[in-house]
Parts: structure tokens; sequence; C-alpha cells
């Protein structure tokens, strides 16, 4: 039988050959990156001003928009999954999965959470504990369970079936119509027919580096001060700038490696340490923690959020006007569909031999299944802290964030300091997991064409490695890390009509290609 694995050999052998590398997107990629960037370091505070004003007015103008988008991208996934159309493959008939499940899994997940699960699992209930929804009197025990619950819906399936729209889309695009171009344009062809050649297929595929300059900036600004809290306790030393920037610095080496070494070699091996390294970390909070609460609560969370999912899913609050799903739910939609168009090509990467069943099933499952189990033994053991008056966890989360919050929640295990090295291994590693998916994504997008199971040129990919880590540094040192982030989550906008789009593609082509 033609394995995945004879089919790579053989496009390596080309690969010897030569790729053409697409030298005009890498140029006008970085050119739009220090576009956006540049206003956002010479003019910190009016863009921080700006930038907050146009994003209260996305979410507050379109919030019954993308909460119907992220309800309707789950039905639609589910459907496509249960339907006929589940049982096509994305590949030739007789090639096998290029990976393994547990390798497939590994990296969907660790591509798709970067480093912020870790601190908002063990901290987002907290802010829902002050500032509550529907209606519920905040700081009440009631809140602790609920706070649990938005923590759970917010990283769930709606998230995961944002991420899993373009992924099929563009699967069938490149596996099964054979298209080899990794470009987010093609996938909306069904729906735009020749205006994908046009301008507004360049601004659709230009669109997604914001997405990827996201995924870093995002992490960065989530995961570098958690690392470098984690790193300062254990060698008793203050947080600063350059420890941050020494952090980046390990990342870049690290990704640059795996990056070089390629998808088998690479991305593979090191979300594989990734994953056992943290999931070792969620194990001992478990076993060192109050197991039987954290398992108590997280059951309670669990049914909570089943029961209330439809709700939680389309409430816009318009009555009462609290904000709430606006800068929460809405927020996090915006955040996640920002991603979505990098998480597509990704996916689409690593997906060869799979059905669409199988590959909206798994990210689904792996991906509900890791953020649930983060939430649940995190967010139990810092409850339990806050209820027993051991560590003040609303208070620090609310009044100093979260990388100093779950710091302090960490430190309150026993062997606390080993605890603390393995945290900020697994940041780091988490860093370089997400640098190095999306250098890759974007070194594939920038080669013009690149069959099943080919490798981008290595050139290529270590260039990507160094736009992508050296435009955060500089924003870290100038202060324009988070303002960056905000102007990330305003592409969300324009990138939900772009996830509609594909949503009619990918039915339309599969009804064409049936008949």
């Amino acid at each position: 039988m033609k394995t995945a694995k004879t089919v790579q050999e053989g496009h390596n052998r080309q690969d010897a050959i030569g790729i053409e590398t697409d030298h005009k997107m890498q140029i006008i990629s970085v050119l739009i990156i220090l576009a956006t960037a540049l206003p956002l370091i010479l003019f910190p505070e009016q863009g921080k001003i700006h930038l907050d004003s146009l994003f209260k007015w996305m979410t507050s103008s379109f919030d019954f928009a993308f909460l119907a988008i992220g309800f309707a991208a789950l039905v639609f996934v589910i459907w496509l999954a249960a339907s006929r159309f589940g049982n096509v493959k994305l590949g030739d008939a007789g090639v096998a999965p290029e990976f393994s499940w547990t390798a497939w899994g590994a990296m969907v997940f660790l591509a798709g959470i970067a480093s912020g699960l870790m601190l908002w699992a063990g901290t987002e209930w907290a802010y829902h504990y002050a500032w509550t929804p529907l209606g519920i009197e905040p700081r009440t025990p009631q809140m602790f369970t609920v706070g649990q619950a938005y923590g759970i819906f917010h990283w769930g399936p709606t998230a995961w079936a944002l991420y899993c729209v373009p992924s099929v889309a563009m699967s069938y695009i490149y596996y099964v119509r054979k298209k080899h171009v990794y470009k987010v344009s093609e996938s909306c062809r069904g729906a735009l027919g020749d205006l994908v050649d046009g301008p507004v297929g360049q601004v659709i595929n230009y669109m997604f580096v914001f997405g990827i300059l996201g995924a870093a900036a995002t992490s960065l600004g989530l995961g570098t001060p958690m690392i470098g809290g984690a790193l300062a306790s254990v060698f008793g030393i203050e947080p600063n700038v350059y420890l941050d920037v020494a952090i980046i610095l390990s990342c870049t080496v690290i990704f640059s490696i795996s990056s070089g070494l390629g998808m088998e070699q690479g991305i593979k091996r090191l979300s594989y340490f990734g994953s056992i390294l943290t999931l070792a970390i969620i194990i001992y909070v478990f076993v060192a923690g109050p197991t039987h609460f954290i398992t108590a609560l997280g059951m309670d969370a669990i049914g909570y959020t089943l029961q209330n999912y439809i709700t939680m899913s389309l409430w816009t609050d318009s009555v009462a006007k609290t904000g709430f799903p606006q800068a929460w739910t809405v927020f996090y939609w915006a955040w996640w569909v920002a991603y979505a168009p990098f998480m597509g090509l990704f996916v689409t990467r690593i997906s060869m031999g799979r059905t669409v069943r199988e590959l909206i099933t798994g990210m689904l499952v792996f991906g509900t299944a890791g953020c649930t189990l983060f939430y649940v033994v995190l967010g139990g053991y810092s409850i339990d802290q806050q209820i027993n008056g051991l560590t003040p966890m609303v208070d620090l989360v609310n009044n100093d964030g979260v990388a100093p919050a779950i710091i302090e929640m960490f430190k309150s295990l026993p062997m606390s300091g080993l605890v603390l090295v393995m945290v900020a291994i697994s940041g780091i590693v988490m860093l370089a997991t997400t640098f190095d998916s999306a250098a890759y994504v974007m070194a594939c997008a920038s080669t013009k064409e690149l069959d099943e199971g080919m490798e981008p040129a290595r050139s290529n990919r270590l260039f990507w490695c160094g736009a992508i880590a050296i435009l955060p540094i500089a924003l870290l040192f100038l202060g324009g890390l988070k303002t960056m982030q905000t102007a990330v989550v305003l592409v969300g906008l324009p990138i939900m009509v772009i996830l509609v789009f594909m949503m009619v593609t990918t039915v339309r082509f599969m009804k064409q290609d049936e008949a």
C-alpha cells in the first residue's frame, strides 16, 4: 500500500531539486507587519486609545454576529462530520495518515493553545467571580462553579469549531481538489469565484499574517511574564525586561532548530515533549492538591456548561447591558477567529490521509478535552486555595494580573521550586512550539507550489523564524505588545466573514465533486 512515508520520501527527492519560494510574499508580509507596528511604536498612547475605542465599537456593534457565527460554526462542523461528506478522504485512496493520532493530536493542541491556557485555566474564574454573567450575584459560592464553567466554555467546542472550519476548507482544496498552494483565498473560491484571483484574494491572503503575528504577540504577552516570574521566584531575582528577552531568545533558538529540522524531526518531537511535560504538571497538581474537590467541582462546572451551553453561546445581555458577553465571549471568539486561518493552514499540512470526519472529531475532542482538563485541575486547585484562605486568588488576579497570581498558586504546592522550573520549561516549549508552527505555516504560504508531504525550503523556514521573533522583541522593549494584541483581535471581524465564505465553499465544492 502507498504510505505517507513513501509519498514524503518521493517529495523530499523533489525538494532536493528545488522548491520555489515566493519572495514577493515574504517582502510584502514583512512590510505589512512593519506598517502596522510602526505607528504603535512611534505613538503608543494614541495608538492604544484608538484601538481600544475600535475594539469596544466592534464588540458592541457586532456582538450578535460573533456569537451567531461561533454557534453556526459548531453546528456546521458537527453536521459535516455526521453527514456522508464526513467519509471524504483527504488524500489519495491508498495513502495512510502521515502522523499517528498521538502525534497529530499533540501538534494540533499545542499549536492551537499557545501558552495562554495554563495562565487562564487557573485564573479566569477569579475575574468572573467579581464580574458575573447572566445576572448572578457576584462573589457568591455559586460563582465558583459558574466562573469555572465559563472558562471551560470559552476554550471548548465552539472555539475549536472556529478552527475546524478553515482546516476542513483548506484541506479539502489541497488534498481532494489537488490545488497545491497554501493560500487562504483558495478556500473561498466556491463563494467568491474568480474574485479570489484579484485584489480581494490578495487581501484575504495577507490578512492571515496578522493572525500569525497575533499568535506570537499573544503568546509572548501572556507566556513570557509567567515564565519570567517562575524563574525569578526560583533564583530569587526580580523579573525584568532583560529576563523576558533572554526567554524569547531561548525560544528562538529552540524553534529555529526545530523548524530547520522540519515537521517530522522538529515540530512533531517538540510537540511530544511539550505535551508530556505539561501533562506531568497537571497530573502532579491533581494528585498533590485536593483531588476529590477538584474532581467534584469539575463535574459541577462541566454539568453547568452542558446545561446552559446554548444560553451561553447566544447571550448578548441586551437588556441589562453589563458588557460581560462583549468583554469575554465576543472577545474570545474574535481572538480564536483571528488565528483560525493560521490553524487551518497548519492542520492542512499535517492531515494527509485522514477523513473529514476524523479531522473534525479529532480537533473537537483533543482540543476540548485538553482544555477542559487544564481548567478542571488548575481552576479547581486555585479555587480551593481561595475558599480555604490559603492564597487570595481573586485579589491577586484582579489587582496584580494573571501571571503573578498563577505563580503564587504554583508556589503553594509541595516541592514548589521543582514545579516552577517545570512550569518555566513547559512555557518555553509552548512558546517555541507556537513560533515553530507559525514560521512553518508562513514558509508554506510563501512557497509558490508545495505538493503533498513536501517541506518548504529550509532557508524560507529560517527566514520566517527570524521575521516572527524580531518584531515582538522590539514591541516588548517599546511597550507596544499588548496594543498589538488588540490590533490583531480587530482582524477577527473581516475574518469572521471569510469563515462564512469557507463554509459555503466547502459545501458547494463537495456537492459538485459528488455529482
